[in-house]
């Protein structure tokens, strides 16, 4: 089972958009294909987007529905220490390579441009979501 770390934009792409290549990632790791990984902050910042008043407007979620959502999102993402530097004095970059050499992660998906050369010799490969899936999809 390969080991995947979602960015912030691909997870939050997977959470509000259910036909999209993010959420097939997310369906994946349901039927037990991948491993998600993320670390508190990860999960945090999630909370933080998705509490916005706009997106709960969008999609009709109260309070209650989106504590709940969010109270199972460490049931999906297994998660890692990350570092022990203070909040907002470390960039999500940084967060995202942290988690992906914590838990030796295979595959970082991200639609930015980030260390590709720190991920690599940690020994994992930077792809986008629609590179994952079909590499995904030839592992049946």
């Amino acid at each position: 089972m390969w080991r995947v770390v979602l960015d912030h934009d691909i997870l939050t792409s997977a959470l509000l958009n259910p036909h999209g290549s993010p959420a097939r990632l997310l369906d994946f790791a349901l039927q037990g294909r991948l491993r998600l990984f993320a670390t508190p902050r990860m999960v945090a910042t999630e909370g933080r987007v998705l509490r916005s008043h706009a997106l709960k407007r969008r999609h009709g979620m109260t309070d209650r529905d989106l504590s709940r959502f969010l109270a199972d999102l460490p049931v999906l993402l297994c998660l890692v220490p990350g570092s022990a530097v203070q909040r907002g004095s470390k960039s999500l970059e940084s967060e995202l390579l942290t988690c992906a050499a914590q838990s030796h992660a295979d595959f970082l998906v991200t639609s930015q441009s980030v260390d590709t050369a720190a991920a690599e010799q940690a020994g994992t490969q930077i792809v986008t979501a629609d590179q994952l899936m079909r590499l995904v999809g030839r592992d049946v």
